[in-house]
């Protein structure tokens, strides 16, 4: 679907990321005065840096057949990533009424359609979805 990865629950990846390689050379201080932030707000964007995990995802049928979704971006796990795909794809998840189909990731990992449609439309959280390169 996605060529480019989508990036679910990160403020500014591309702040997060100047902000920890400017930390591999700097102090904590000298990088929060250089971005104007806090030495929390630092420490926090190497936080999530860190945290962040990228998942290839794949919708699959009943029948078994893998069909590839794209790349999610996320610091918050794979159950995220997957209501981060629901959410981005949501006109073409919304047609599935199959029961059975799931989510699955390279590494194993399995949610239903059914399990991730009860959690977006549980969480109050619609954080914007950016699209932009790799990490």
């Amino acid at each position: 679907m996605a060529a480019a990865p989508i990036y679910a629950n990160v403020r500014d990846h591309v702040r997060d990321h100047a902000i920890a390689a400017a930390r591999a050379s700097c102090s904590t201080d000298e990088v929060a005065n250089q971005f104007n932030i806090g030495p929390g707000a630092v420490r926090a964007a190497l936080r999530r840096v860190k945290a962040a995990k990228s998942y290839t995802l794949f919708l699959v049928d009943t029948a078994g057949k893998r069909t590839s979704i794209g790349t999610i971006v996320t610091h918050r796990g794979f159950t995220a990533a997957c209501v981060a795909a629901f959410r981005a794809y949501g006109e073409f998840f919304r047609g599935l009424e199959i029961p059975g189909w799931r989510l699955v990731d390279e590494n194993g990992g399995c949610n239903t359609l059914e399990t991730v449609r009860k959690i977006a439309a549980r969480t109050a959280d619609n954080s914007p979805v950016m699209k932009g390169d790799l990490l």
